[in-house]
């Protein structure tokens, strides 16, 4: 229905007469609802377009496992990298995962947040979101046994510059293959039984020059999950860490 121009001049005369909050007060009483599905269409878009703007492909992906590196040491392993693969940090990265901590030996007050880190890497393993991981030899030792890490010699087998380069520093570890752990928590076994192969899984980074001061007294291990779909991207970070020319 169509209002009379007598009365809308009324309704703007009488509207012009208002205080600043009287007008404010009626244009929120009336315009509610399509002010409030603005702001949320203003909101949403904002955030999509941010998201836009500011999202950077990740190259690798890193995770630190019972390993705090300082900004320095950080921005070698990231900022580092992508200056030596020629990538542009404004459109990609090195995503980190920080803050993991694993451990066969976790105290009760622990043992709830390596329960939580070990669920985040699986996820992340499932994913094909993990591909290279630096670690103390605790989690070296848990990752290994239960299979995440490549093999690296046989990774390397086809770049004999890259093994030659890798090869001093490999180190291997126990890759559990079978066992009898599920029977001997129920008591249905007495003694623990494990078929297991040895793996060169891993490359002992604890003098890298990349790391310098990082690791104290403690070592530390580079190590290539498994099913990684960015093996050569994986295997470079490696031999940057190490620092090796290939």
């Amino acid at each position: 229905m169509r209002i009379p121009d007598r009365e809308r001049a009324a309704h703007r005369a009488a509207f012009r007469a208002m205080s600043l909050a009287q007008k404010a007060e009626y244009v929120f009483a009336y315009y509610k609802l399509p002010l409030v599905l603005a702001l949320v269409v203003a909101v949403a878009l904002g955030s999509v377009a941010h998201r836009v703007l500011t999202y950077r492909e990740p190259v690798l992906y890193v995770a630190y496992v019972n390993v705090v590196p300082g900004d320095e040491v950080g921005a070698r392993l990231t900022t580092g990298f992508l200056d030596r693969v020629g990538a542009d940090p404004k459109t990609s990265e090195v995503l980190c995962y920080q803050g993991l901590y694993l451990s066969d030996e976790a105290s009760q007050q622990d043992h709830q947040y390596a329960y939580a880190s070990k669920l985040k890497l699986m996820a992340a393993v499932d994913a094909e979101q993990l591909d290279v991981v630096l670690m103390s030899r605790d989690a070296y030792d848990l990752l290994s046994a239960s299979g995440y890490l490549l093999d690296l010699h046989d990774a390397c087998a086809d770049d004999a510059a890259l093994l030659g380069s890798l090869g001093p520093h490999l180190v291997s570890n126990t890759v559990i293959l079978s066992d009898n752990s599920v029977e001997v928590e129920l008591g249905a076994a007495d003694e623990y039984v494990a078929e297991s192969v040895e793996s060169a899984n891993a490359v002992d980074v604890t003098t890298a020059r990349t790391l310098d001061a990082l690791s104290g007294d403690e070592s530390l291990y580079l190590g290539v999950i498994a099913n990684t779909p960015r093996g050569d991207a994986s295997l470079d970070y490696v031999a940057y860490v190490l620092g090796a020319d290939v």
